[in-house]
């Protein structure tokens, strides 16, 4: 088992943003002795020496500590989260590795030591994510979007043993769609059990290898593969599309690396964090603990992985931008596939505007404006209204030069006809398919 840990955006200080402090904070802290910055210095110094993916990185983060330490860089510290930061800082400014940090956690170091059992290892990992179950095991948000896309906002990938109800019942919401949008923009890791879960989904029962993590310590490979079963549908051919970002982290950054190199999805939007290195925790002392970088990440397809490279888009766009954008290539990949599919042309031109909104002119306005039979379209305060005769009156908003939708009536829309460049009519469009145009008097 190997968990991806989260960072957020590097400032200097490790955030651990996926391993929030434990109840430390809220009682007295014991200023540091030497004694304790020594023993915490000499575990950090075996912990590297015997388990950093990289001997060589590991030997120029000693040496850097051990030098701090006999320069008394360390001597006038005795606040110990302020001393984990520091410790932090410096060894990343030799490994550029955001997975690596130390960590003040007493209450986690007591705890650890009474884990002897799977259930005993999932009661400390209820405490180390409190909120997870408010977090809805990070599948914050499922909907199903205009032309019958699915969308899926996945903020975290927790263990399948707290979060696989949670996977399960968003797939089967899904299990319908005609397209799939997975939204990775603010996912800054977690667990690869769940990206392992969660891959299977898109492709079928023959297994299919992820990817494999090498660890130093034991010399050991070990592979990732997806799941034989899973439970409801699975969709090997639905088009996948990633929304990405710079801090998609760790494991979504796996998922994202995966997908992308089996060509089973296409990721949108930005170059993400480079964080690829599975991560153990570790105990230093009684109350410091190490996240560890044991191993590698190795994509059997690129024989690499994205370490500090992160992982580079299909389509890049600014993170803001990517849900639109994914939602329009998706539309139009539909729209082509079956071109008589109203609901699906309707989504796109709605999208189509937003991304490139119609501004008309006063003129064109003007022209607009008549008695169409029983119909009305009046120009007030540069907007163009409809309204039949007696009935409301609603605001006509623009798709095309020609074409209006109305917000309060989302089944029908209002089509301009002109025959030699000259307003003859408007037609009304429902999603029923059916139209009814009347003639300008």
């Amino acid at each position: 088992m190997h968990l991806y840990s989260k960072s957020k955006k590097w400032s200097g200080i490790f955030l651990l943003a996926f391993f929030p402090a434990m109840a430390f904070a809220q009682q007295p802290i014991t200023p540091l002795t030497e004694a304790e910055k020594q023993q915490v210095v000499d575990s950090v110094v075996k912990r590297l020496d015997q388990m950093y993916i990289y001997p060589e990185v590991a030997k120029k983060m000693i040496s850097l500590v051990v030098a701090n330490v006999k320069k008394g860089k360390y001597a006038a510290i005795q606040d110990p989260i302020q001393f984990s930061d520091r410790l932090t800082a410096d060894l990343v400014s030799v490994s550029q590795d955001k997975h690596l940090g130390i960590s003040f956690d007493p209450e986690w170091v007591q705890q650890s030591k009474t884990v002897r059992t799977a259930k005993d290892s999932l009661e400390l990992e209820h405490k180390e994510f409190p909120n997870a179950r408010q977090d809805n095991f990070g599948f914050k948000e499922v909907s199903i979007l205009d032309g019958n896309i699915g969308y899926l906002n996945l903020t975290k990938f927790y263990n399948p043993a707290q979060g696989g109800e949670a996977a399960t019942a968003a797939m089967s919401f899904l299990a319908n769609a005609d397209a799939l949008i997975i939204d990775l923009r603010q996912n800054g890791g977690g667990y690869g059990q769940m990206v392992q879960l969660l891959a299977s989904y898109f492709f079928n029962e023959t297994p299919v290898l992820l990817v494999e993590q090498y660890s130093r310590e034991d010399q050991q490979t070990t592979q990732d593969w997806t799941l034989p079963y899973v439970s409801g549908k699975r969709r090997p051919d639905i088009d996948l599309y990633l929304l990405t970002s710079a801090t998609t982290f760790s494991a979504a950054e796996s998922f994202a690396y995966s997908l992308k190199n089996r060509k089973r999805a296409i990721l949108i939007g930005e170059t993400t964090g480079g964080g690829a290195h599975p991560v153990n925790r570790k105990v230093l002392s009684d109350r410091f603990t190490i996240f560890l970088p044991y191993g590698r990440s190795i994509d059997p397809i690129t024989k690499t992985d994205w370490e500090q490279k992160g992982v580079t888009p299909d389509i890049a766009v600014p993170a803001k931008d990517a849900l639109l954008r994914a939602q329009i290539t998706a539309l139009r990949k539909m729209v082509a596939a079956h071109p008589g599919t109203i609901s699906t042309q309707w989504a796109l031109a709605d999208l189509e505007a937003q991304q490139l909104p119609v501004t008309l002119t006063p003129e064109a306005l003007q022209a607009y404006a008549g008695t169409y039979e029983e119909r009305i379209l009046t120009v007030e305060n540069g907007q163009l209204y409809y309204q039949k005769t007696g009935r409301s009156k609603f605001r006509l908003e623009p798709l095309s030069p020609d074409f209006f939708k109305i917000e309060e009536l989302p089944y029908m829309r209002i089509k301009i006809e002109r025959q030699n460049g000259i307003i003859t009519g408007c037609t009304r469009m429902y999603d029923d398919g059916t139209r009814f145009t009347d003639i300008k008097k």
